[in-house]
């Protein structure tokens, strides 16, 4: 059992929940958290520019 909640955390770092919830636990740092929100908010830019192709 303990892969599968490997698993989630790994796939949920990627939103803004699991970010929270993993800097909440004390498991990522703040700096973590910013670098995966800016990951994310470059991953959403890079969607909206294929949509308007």
């Amino acid at each position: 059992m303990p892969e599968d909640k490997e698993e989630n955390e790994k796939d949920t770092v990627y939103d803004e929940k699991g970010r929270e919830e993993l800097l909440d636990d004390g498991e990522i740092s703040s700096e973590e958290e910013g670098f995966m929100r800016g990951y994310e908010e470059s991953d959403e830019e890079k969607e909206e520019k294929k949509e308007e192709e």
